[in-house]
């Protein structure tokens, strides 16, 4: 059972019927819209974890990526949530 944070309801995981992995982090630090796309992911995330059907964060998978540009090396951090719900909300996409 997982419970909400600062409440005392509690989700069994056997009622997750949609579970949305939703990925945090840079992937290409050439792409000049990296950082717009992770501020839309967590706002995403708030979304899922504040919205109704409130869903409840049961995964925390974190990568990382070495990229080689000439001399230079750049090392980019990922995170990945899953957050469960009861039902698939239908403000997400299909």
């Amino acid at each position: 059972m997982v419970k909400h944070s600062g409440t005392t309801d509690t989700l069994d995981l056997t009622d997750v019927r949609h579970i949305e992995r939703i990925v945090i982090g840079r992937y290409n630090p050439n792409n000049p819209d990296d950082e717009g796309f992770m501020k839309r992911q967590i706002y995403k995330l708030n979304q899922c974890l504040n919205a109704s059907p409130k869903g409840t964060l049961i995964g925390k998978d974190t990568g990382f990526t070495v990229i080689k540009f000439g001399e230079n090396t750049v090392v980019s951090q990922q995170v990945a949530y899953h957050v469960g719900f009861k039902r698939k909300p239908t403000s997400l996409p299909q």
